[in-house]
């Protein structure tokens, strides 16, 4: 504990001295004040004893700070000690002090305190002012114990309850300003958050669209190294192809930063419709791919197109970069009444690890999936294939449904 924290402050001596003066000064200054008739005529230890209750008074006010509970209580006791043997009439002089002590306490205690508190100096108060009256003479009993009581609440009851409103309206406002700080951290947060899934959402896009074009690139690459000196037509088309798959990503990438740009930037969304040019690039870059169309995927929104475009750009990504070689198998069903399955398969190879460990692909098309309400699944089958699983839910009315599980299945087969 600091020194300071066992010594009155400043605040209390400077108002114990200012009202220690004020108060004996009003008691010498009486007779001038009121003039000789009406001033009352004490002896001199009546004078000594009146002086030494406002001096006292004063001293208790120095600890205030130090011990409230003891300095408002001493002050009322001693107001309400010169009533009783010094009944001049100059009782209100020791009221003075307190209604220092109740401004100064009533600051430092908490309510709870309070409550027993205020009403013992309240007591004590009253009962000064109705001795001084009743000893004085010239009152009645009973305008007395009025006049008691209206001193009471003058001198304790109302500077309580000013200091009560000021401290209940700074709490109010530290409310508040905790409520606003609070706000404004849950309002950063929620923007921190969206930020992060706006990064998230691009680090995704951007994993899939240069995982998708970068292993076509290097496995035409590889071809184009084997072909160079022994077939150099066929090189210069798998260049060529090369040409074509990095235009290919800049595009995308565009669109990308176009979507990014402009919400409304429908042209760069993707839809179930353009997988036909990933199974156009991939048979470009010699990938044995086959597409398989059955019913109609038009019950699935604009989020869930992408999710099926992008999950089948993944997979197929997947297929290059961990089963080179391997005959690949896309199936797009529409054909079922309420949603939509999009499967890939690619054929056990030698070159494929034992073991296929899930990585950001998996998990960016699991993300994608549960943001539509749709799921996907992935492992390998009994006989070593790697198998993807899309469902998404459609949102086609039911007579639109029936319509289209009419479709007649339409079928594409690698050269």
């Amino acid at each position: 504990m600091s020194p300071s924290a066992n010594q009155p402050s400043a605040v209390d001596v400077s108002m114990a001295l200012g009202c220690g003066l004020l108060t004996v000064g009003a008691f010498v200054a009486a007779p001038t004040l009121l003039g000789q008739e009406a001033a009352p005529t004490l002896n001199a230890a009546e004078s000594t004893t009146t002086v030494g209750v406002l001096v006292s008074q004063a001293l208790l006010l120095i600890i205030a700070r130090l011990l409230p509970r003891t300095t408002l209580l001493g002050v009322a006791a001693a107001a309400m000690l010169l009533g009783l043997v010094v009944p001049s009439g100059l009782t209100n002089l020791a009221d003075a002090a307190v209604i220092v002590a109740v401004l100064r306490t009533t600051s430092l205690l908490s309510a709870r305190a309070q409550r027993g508190l205020l009403p013992l100096a309240g007591l004590a108060v009253a009962v000064g002012q109705v001795s001084d009256l009743l000893g004085a003479g010239g009152t009645e009993p009973v305008p007395a114990v009025i006049a008691g009581a209206l001193q009471a609440v003058v001198v304790v009851a109302l500077p309580a309850a000013g200091v009560l409103a000021v401290t209940a309206r700074r709490e109010a406002h530290r409310a508040r300003t905790g409520e606003s700080a609070a706000v404004a951290r849950e309002h950063d947060a929620r923007i921190e958050a969206a930020v992060a899934r706006e990064r998230t959402g691009m680090a995704r896009e951007l994993h899939d669209i240069a995982a998708h074009h970068v292993s076509g690139i290097a496995v035409m690459a590889a071809a184009i190294e084997k072909q160079i000196d022994t077939d150099p037509d066929a090189a210069k088309q798998s260049v060529r192809q090369v040409r074509v798959q990095s235009r290919a990503l800049l595009d995308d990438l565009r669109r990308l930063v176009g979507l990014l740009r402009d919400a409304d930037h429908v042209d760069a969304v993707e839809t179930v419709g353009a997988v036909e040019r990933l199974i156009a690039d991939a048979r470009a870059a010699g990938r044995p791919v086959t597409l398989r169309v059955e019913g109609r995927a038009d019950g699935v929104g604009p989020l869930g197109q992408l999710v099926a475009f992008r999950m089948v750009q993944e997979s197929l990504a997947n297929a290059a970069l961990h089963a080179p070689g391997a005959a690949c198998a896309v199936v797009i069903d529409g054909a079922r009444p309420g949603r939509l399955v999009v499967t890939v398969r690619n054929d056990p190879t030698p070159h494929a690890g034992s073991i296929r460990q899930e990585g950001l692909g998996l998990l960016g098309m699991r993300e994608r999936a549960a943001l539509v309400g749709g799921e996907v699944s992935a492992g390998r089958e009994e006989d070593g294939a790697w198998l993807v699983r899309l469902e998404l839910p459609s949102e086609l009315t039911p007579a639109v449904e029936a319509s289209a599980t009419g479709e007649s299945e339409r079928d594409t087969v690698a050269p």
